[in-house]
């Protein structure tokens, strides 16, 4: 007898996944195509016109995938939202770096993805996605690197050995003689700079033209919450006489003309002050000093608190499209 193979569903893990991932990439493309329209350097142009193409093959996909479910299109962002032709708000120096760190967040999305998901052509979709934000990391990287605009981690010149902890105290942060900051909490400082970093020049951009008054005070706000993060990171690094990420901020223009919907611009600060809430959780669980895991402690808490203002934000506005949800029976039920 002839086997016949049954695709199955999608299940909920991989239908939020391709979900989100339509959401993101569709405001994406709106970003990348504003980005390209007026960029002068013609290596940052190359990677623009890259990563545009992977956002809207992204688009293509996951679209492809929602309707093969039957599944319904989100709306995510158009052209209604941004003005492709809008005088320069940043520079092609913050550009690159902007895409470097997006990079990142690709990368960290896709691996936990892929990692819940069941259906093969869904996690091969997916591996192919890491395969090419990978290619993407490594030729901004390059690319950030001969301009000189990379903010390298710090490096340890000091002669190293191997040895075991041999005391309590190396937990030490309060009191007492505190040990210097280890290569692992280094590397987590360093990465959560450069992450707040953006998120400062975006928040600076962005309040500069938006039209809300609501919105703008919101990123004024969480630019100054940012700001407070990336000194107390940086004075763990300063007190070991490293060196820090360096700031763009100064990479922002004049303009005052609106690229962006203001549903777009807060939605996206939302949404990167929300992720930051993973990598501050990640350094907090490798970090082995009691002053910096409790300063990684407090700033997760006030990062989920203002991150939740900016969900709130786009509730009132009407611009926070709901995710798929289970099935409400019991409201069901009550019908």
């Amino acid at each position: 007898m002839e086997q016949v193979n049954h695709q199955e569903r999608i299940n909920a893990s991989e239908y939020g996944i391709i979900w989100s991932q339509y959401v993101n990439d569709s405001m994406s493309r709106c970003v990348l195509r504003y980005f390209l329209n007026d960029v002068k350097d013609e290596n940052t142009r190359g990677l623009l016109q890259f990563s545009l193409e992977l956002s809207e093959t992204h688009i293509e996909r996951t679209k492809q995938f929602l309707i093969q479910e039957n599944y319904p299109i989100p709306i995510g962002f158009t052209d209604d939202d941004v003005t492709v032709n809008a005088p320069s708000l940043f520079t092609d120096t913050f550009k690159v770096i902007y895409l470097q760190i997006m990079a990142i967040h690709g990368l960290t999305r896709y691996a936990g993805a892929t990692s819940v998901c069941i259906r093969e052509d869904v996690r091969k979709y997916l591996i192919e996605c890491t395969s090419q934000t990978l290619e993407l990391y490594d030729r901004v990287t390059t690319v950030a690197l001969s301009k000189g605009i990379l903010s390298k981690p710090p490096t340890l010149n000091n002669k190293q050995k191997i040895d075991f902890i041999r005391k309590q105290n190396y937990l030490t942060g309060w009191f007492g003689k505190r040990r210097p900051i280890n290569a692992i909490e280094i590397s987590g400082a360093h990465l959560n700079m450069q992450k707040n970093m953006v998120k400062m020049v975006l928040e600076l951009g962005f309040s500069q033209v938006c039209q809300s008054k609501e919105v703008r005070e919101y990123f004024e706000r969480a630019r100054k919450l940012c700001k407070r993060h990336f000194h107390i990171l940086g004075l763990m690094l300063e007190e070991e006489n490293l060196h820090k990420p360096r700031i763009f901020e100064s990479e922002v223009t004049d303009s005052t003309v609106p690229p962006f919907s203001d549903k777009l611009m807060l939605f996206h600060i939302a949404t990167l002050l929300s992720a930051a809430l993973g990598y501050y959780g990640e350094a907090l669980s490798m970090c082995q000093k009691r002053d910096l895991s409790a300063d990684y402690a407090r700033m997760n808490m006030e990062m989920a608190l203002i991150a939740e203002d900016g969900m709130n934000l786009l509730i009132e506005k009407g611009w926070m499209e709901q995710p798929p949800t289970a099935t409400d029976h019991e409201n069901l039920a009550n019908d």
